[in-house]
């Protein structure tokens, strides 16, 4: 697969940084530097259509730290990908928090740096074709109201493009700002909303049984009654999860036969 083409904005006020930064870049002709910054000041001056791809952030800037710079972007409408690249191991907490790409602790060696690139890269791509997908998705309802093929979903793992099937999902699950898709045995991580998810998947195969939890109907074995309305819910793999009582009706479509509500 050929990796997406980054822009890339360098914020750093270390001279000696940026020129070691900028001397990795340039190697690579999938890079497009568009600019350098010292400063959050000097990011706010930069022209307001300035949308880079990637942000290559240091924590520790003169008056206003990286996090602060982050904090700016929302003012801009734009959501850059973000790889830290710092002194300082104590921020990496944080790094996580705003779902930074990679946290890079100087002094670092080439093959890390490069590391770091590549996995944004790969990031960068899955959203743009899962951007694409969704555009062409969306086209295809509008075209034919109730028909929504979602026959496969983009995932990433380890700097790789997977499609999988959605047939062999068997369960998907909120987890924090992330979303659990299991299937083929495997557990993907995806860094989006479930309801982002569920929207991808197709209503006639998939069913939200808990706030926080959609399964592959075709996967359920086994319904078992628990407290207060709720129920177990077996799947083929022997995976349980809890449909509660909220969420219980929106079962009935796929039963043959009516059940105790």
């Amino acid at each position: 697969m050929t990796h997406a083409t980054l822009s890339v904005l360098i914020v750093d006020d270390e001279p000696i940084a940026r020129q070691r930064i900028r001397r990795l870049l340039v190697r690579d002709p999938e890079i497009n530097i568009i600019g350098e910054v010292t400063s959050v000041s000097e990011f706010e001056a930069l022209d307001a259509d300035t949308n880079p791809d990637l942000i290559l952030l240091d924590v520790q800037l003169p008056q206003r730290d990286g996090f602060e710079l982050l904090k700016t972007l929302d003012t801009r409408g734009i959501a850059p990908l973000v790889i830290f690249v710092t002194a300082y191991s104590a921020y990496a907490v944080g790094a996580f928090e705003v779902e930074a790409v990679d946290y890079i602790l100087k002094p670092f060696d080439d093959e890390r740096f490069a590391k770091a690139i590549a996995r944004a890269k790969a990031q960068l791509a899955v959203e743009r074709v899962s951007a694409e997908t969704r555009t062409t998705l969306s086209a295809s309802d509008d075209a034919a109201p109730g028909q929504r093929l979602r026959d496969r979903l983009l995932v990433i793992e380890k700097g790789r493009v997977l499609f999988v099937p959605t047939r062999e999902i068997e369960l998907v699950q909120a987890a924090g700002k992330f979303v659990k898709i299991f299937a083929r045995g495997h557990c993907y991580l995806v860094r989006q909303s479930l309801r982002d998810i569920e929207a991808r998947l197709d209503v006639n195969q998939f069913v939200r049984v808990h706030r926080s939890t959609i399964v592959n109907v075709e996967q359920i074995v086994e319904l078992n009654p628990l407290f207060h309305g709720d129920y177990q819910v077996t799947l083929k793999r022997g995976t349980v999860v809890t449909m509660s009582r909220r969420f219980r009706t929106r079962i009935l479509p796929f039963m043959a036969r009516p059940w105790p509500i």
